[in-house]
């Protein structure tokens, strides 16, 4: 006789299994241990609805009435993974309203699975179990504030990611210092002179392979090839190019249905910055020092090639000394970096800012962030790095 794995079987409300897909639709999730689940049935409706003669349910049990809103969906399976089948439901509630449930069959056995119990549905005294709404899941109302709204045109957008050094050299006047021959190898450090103008120049063959969206790294100025040493978040590298070659390029990107996306690096800035330097200069008395985390103000000054993961005065981006990480709860960090995503918003017409180390900047700052670019520009589109479960952001 088969049975079904109790401890296998998972629903979470409110998260990637159970959301609000637009103003009107819930898409309800659950996982159960692959191929023992023969058939899924979600069992939903609204708490307050009952049999028309008694009048309105409650919160509670049916207390013998019937619970005439509810409905039972079958769930199509998903996807399968090495360990798990996933099935999901979609479901319009029409007063926003939902308590559900779900029935579970296999060959053998016919469980309902609800927030508080599991039990078998074979055993007649059970069924009574179908009304108890008390121990179902719930999502409450389904309020259309609360639904993650992503730009229309995000959803059939190709990306191509732009590394600006290496992609094309547009213009050698701008080269840094002992620029490498295009096509040599690639390393940490060395420059191959890539630049906008080079971008621009390849807009067509860009378009020609299906392109729609380009998303660059840094390119504003930094220490490093990658920029991800931000020594002026307000000023376009100069061995990129400066505001009117990206202006340019943004304008003849739109002009082919193209759509831009820059990287915002706000977790950490760089160690060349004005703001670092003032610190490592001044200590104590520098009107940078709040922002950011420092351990040891008097060892700030110490050589690069003095520090390691073990003595690093200051907190940074992963253990790297060059990337002080920034102080994101500080009221003058919050303003500076806020008024860099509205800059390239409004100065460049922009489309989307990808969020660097999204995961270690604390979720307040972005959601001043998310407010202050949707002003400007409500179509933007915020794309946020994480590598893991990103449920809390």
């Amino acid at each position: 006789m088969s049975k079904i794995t109790r401890e296998a079987l998972l629903h979470i409300p409110r998260s990637n299994y159970c959301y609000g897909y637009d103003e009107n639709t819930l898409h309800i999730r659950l996982r159960a241990k692959k191929g023992e689940v023969k058939s899924a049935f979600l069992r939903i409706g609204d708490q307050y609805i009952w049999d028309e003669l008694e009048g309105g349910g409650g919160n509670l049990g049916s207390g013998g009435k019937v619970w005439i809103s509810s409905c039972d969906i079958k769930m199509e399976k998903e996807l399968e993974t090495e360990y798990f089948d996933y099935f999901i439901a979609k479901y319009n509630p029409p007063t926003k309203r939902s308590r559900y449930c779900f029935i579970i069959d296999d060959i053998d056995e016919k469980l309902l699975y609800t927030e508080k119990y599991i039990i078998n549905l074979g055993n007649e005294d059970n069924q009574k179990k179908l009304n108890d709404i008390s121990s179902f899941f719930a999502y409450s109302y389904l309020n259309k504030i609360d639904v993650l709204k992503i730009p229309s045109w995000v959803k059939d957008t190709v990306w191509y990611q732009i590394f600006p050094d290496r992609f094309a050299n547009g213009d050698e006047s701008i080269n840094p210092k002992d620029t490498k021959t295009w096509g040599t190898p690639p390393t940490n450090d060395n420059f191959m002179g890539g630049d906008l103008q080079g971008v621009i120049d390849h807009l067509d063959y860009l378009k020609d392979l299906g392109v729609t969206g380009l998303y660059f790294c840094p390119i504003t100025m930094g220490h490093t090839n990658h920029r991800y040493d931000t020594i002026d978040y307000m000023k376009i590298d100069p061995h990129l190019g400066d505001k009117k070659t990206l202006k340019k390029l943004v304008k003849e990107a739109h002009k082919r249905g193209m759509k831009i996306m820059l990287d915002a690096v706000f977790n950490h800035i760089g160690y060349y910055s004005k703001q670092w330097q003032d610190v490592i200069k001044n200590k104590e008395k520098s009107k940078y020092k709040d922002w950011f985390y420092i351990k040891d103000i008097n060892k700030v000054d110490t050589p690069l090639n003095k520090i390691d993961s073990k003595n690093i005065p200051y907190e940074t981006f992963s253990c790297v000394a060059e990337m002080p990480k920034l102080n994101t709860e500080n009221e003058e960090v919050i303003e500076y970096l806020l008024e860099v995503g509205r800059y390239f918003i409004k100065e460049f017409d922009i489309d989307a800012w990808r969020l660097d180390v999204s995961n270690e900047v604390d979720h307040s700052f972005w959601r001043q962030f998310r407010k202050e670019v949707k002003k400007i520009k409500s179509d933007v589109y915020i794309l946020g790095e994480i590598w893991h479960n990103s449920l809390p952001w």
